[in-house]
């Protein structure tokens, strides 16, 4: 239990492992504020009330979007010089040559930002789709960066990328199955230009993780070994084996085992190293993605979401291994590749939230329990109302596991005696009441012991209150629902006072689905979040953190829940402790979401006045108040798909 004279800012910090998930990024004012650091510590600071203020001036409402681009701008610059100090602490003879995969976030703000941050290092672009690559060869014009085709592919796309051969990109098609590589020599012979392939290998290790099943024999893409040798031969027969520059493989996203990156590379390197001896002069050895985020902040493997590397040791690790391959098998040192857009983009973004009410799990039980309803006063006390009492008042921290076995047994009973007809609903209702009262006592016992029964046990997280937050887990976290991904979520204020109420969060979706019960705290992870109690007439806001890869373009619009606003922050360069809103992109009203489920606004408008012209002519609606009932149905349309005042 938590006590107000052991409360600090230093233990809130601890409570929510802020340090530890936050990589510098994050910390607690003096006010019991969260900040951001967007440089990292000790740089320039945001308090994030502020920008909760900054938003309700603005009239925005939430929930609310809010990307620092200036921690993208970090993490660009921090993974290539990582990888530039690993290289050059081993004397390794190739260079870095990152790409963004721009599957983890296509948002243009956010691709712009990368390439402008990664300029200096000729970072690139990777794209696995017709419509990715599109994007890819309007914005990546850099001719040293290079530009990654991955996924399955037609003759369009295949087209659309030798166009970009044709712009003097350093574009590679990587032939994920064997049946693209005739296709693309075909076309480049067609359109007369020297394509650049890319082989990819399923490489029989497996990764580690949620996604471990996304590599190995059994993996969606890549060449076995008959099929890279089989490649090699069809492009030395034309004459084509000088078009093959790259080496790829993918074992999955977000590595949770530094070991598993080792030994991917080792096989990965091996194979290269081979297909040089054949005479194949590859110049890129691209390992794909894996770079993971430690969500957890738990730096151990125990959870998917958590990993036990940092990004110096990846790197040192991935050159190191090359290098020794290399050396061994006596061929050249390629330049390396990587596509780590989760450990790129997830620290740069996060959903601010409001609470705006709570659901305390046995609270009307309670007040029923202290009298508030009551028997009939001239009728007697029915016998199991008493026999619960007795129970309850029987509660002693000896004999707790046996009194909550015999109350779960009167409840039973009286709901079993209320389905026969012979108890009201009065005294059913005293009778839950009483339980929860039990319960309530017994979680108090719980928790100033060292063994807990086993009837018990687990009792406080079943009885923790609900937050109910003004937010869609289906749109703006939808990997937790999908694949319980953990994303911190943390107070925003208050954080100088001590939280006291165990809590899991609710969304306004009519789903049942729509919850978050799985929290980081202390370093593990538990069933309940503590939070501070709500006041009457004050805002309480929650932020959720590292949800910038995947869930802006992920998330969907269960129950018409559209995208939520967003804002751009960006440091001041003149006043460190400022910051100003570049950019304000609207979320989506009512009218726009109707749009997208194939309904005509102003058809659903017409349809709903000619009702109410109906209703005048039968007399039971005003003339005046059909008007106005009109133009409220029709200015809700134009309003945001969440709850505004509640």
């Amino acid at each position: 239990m938590l006590h107000p004279q052991d409360w600090s800012i230093e233990r809130a910090l601890q409570l929510y492992n802020i340090p530890n998930w936050g990589a510098g990024y994050f910390n607690i004012n003096s006010k019991g504020h969260l900040v951001v650091h967007p440089n990292g510590q000790p740089g320039p600071v945001i308090d994030l009330m502020d920008v909760v203020d900054d938003i309700r001036e603005r009239k925005l409402g939430f929930p609310c979007v809010v990307r620092f681009q200036d921690v993208l701008r970090s993490r660009v610059k921090q993974l290539n010089e990582t990888f530039r100090s690993a290289i050059a602490q081993h004397g390794y003879k190739g260079q870095y040559f990152g790409v963004y995969p721009t599957k983890v976030n296509q948002m243009r703000e956010v691709v712009e930002e990368i390439l402008d941050a990664g300029a200096p290092y000729h970072f690139g672009l990777e794209a696995g789709s017709k419509g990715e690559l599109l994007i890819v060869l309007a914005l990546n014009t850099d001719p040293e960066a290079l530009t990654i085709c991955n996924g399955y592919k037609d003759e369009e796309y295949l087209r659309l990328a030798l166009v970009g051969r044709k712009l003097g990109r350093k574009i590679i098609v990587v032939i994920e199955k064997l049946s693209e590589l005739p296709e693309l020599l075909r076309l480049s012979e067609e359109m007369n230009v020297q394509p650049l392939i890319g082989l990819r290998s399923k490489l029989s290790t497996k990764g580690t993780g949620k996604w471990e099943s996304s590599s190995g024999d059994f993996a969606k893409f890549g060449l076995t070994t008959p099929e890279l040798i089989q490649a090699v031969r069809m492009l030395k027969d034309r004459g084509m084996e000088g078009a093959a520059k790259l080496f790829h493989f993918h074992v999955g996203s977000q590595l949770t085992d530094i070991r598993t990156v080792k030994d991917v590379v080792n096989e990965g390197a091996r194979i290269y190293a081979k297909l040089r001896k054949m005479g194949v002069v590859l110049e890129y050895f691209d390992v794909g993605g894996g770079l993971g985020v430690d969500y957890v902040g738990a730096r151990s493997t125990s959870y998917v979401s958590s990993l036990n590397y940092s990004v110096e040791e990846y790197a040192a690790d991935v050159v190191y291994t090359v290098q020794q391959i290399c050396t061994n098998e006596g061929v050249s040192e390629p330049h390396i590749v990587s596509e780590s857009g989760r450990a790129l983009t997830a620290h740069h973004s996060c959903i601010l939230m409001n609470v705006f009410g709570h659901i305390e799990f046995g609270e009307n039980g309670a007040e029923i329990s202290d009298g508030v309803v009551t028997p009939v006063p001239d009728a007697p006390e029915t016998p199991i109302v008493r026999e619960m009492r007795e129970i309850v008042a029987g509660l002693t921290p000896k004999n707790s596991g046996e009194t909550y076995n015999d109350a779960v047994s009167k409840k039973e009973q009286a709901l079993t005696m209320f389905k026969l007809g012979i108890l009201g609903l009065e005294e059913r209702a005293i009778v839950e009441g009483l339980f929860w009262r039990l319960c309530r006592k017994l979680v108090g016992i719980n928790k100033r012991r060292k063994r807990v029964p086993g009837q018990t046990r687990g009792l406080e997280d079943r009885l923790a209150d609900q937050y109910m937050a003004n937010f869609s887990v289906f749109q703006s976290a939808p990997d937790h629902w999908a694949i319980d991904q953990l994303f911190p979520i943390v107070p925003l204020h208050r954080l100088d006072e001590v939280p006291t109420r165990d809590s899991t969060i609710v969304d306004i979706t009519c789903d049942s689905d729509g919850k978050i019960d799985s929290f980081i705290e202390n370093e593990t992870v538990d069933e309940t979040i503590a939070l501070h109690p709500l006041r009457e007439g004050e805002p309480y806001y929650l932020g959720m953190f590292l949800t910038g890869a995947y869930q802006d373009i992920m998330g969907d619009m269960h129950n018409l829940f559209g995208r939520v606003h967003e804002v751009h922050v960006f440091v001041d360069d003149e006043d460190p402790e400022d910051y100003y809103i570049e950019e304000v992109i609207p979320g989506d009203t009512l009218e726009r979401v109707l749009v997208r489920v194939q309904y005509e606004p102003s058809d659903l408008a017409k349809r709903v006045k000619q009702a109410l012209d109906a209703k005048v002519r039968e007399g039971s609606v005003k003339p005046k108040e059909s008007v106005s009932l009109t133009d409220f149905y029709e200015q809700a349309m134009r309003g945001y798909t969440y709850l505004g005042s509640v």
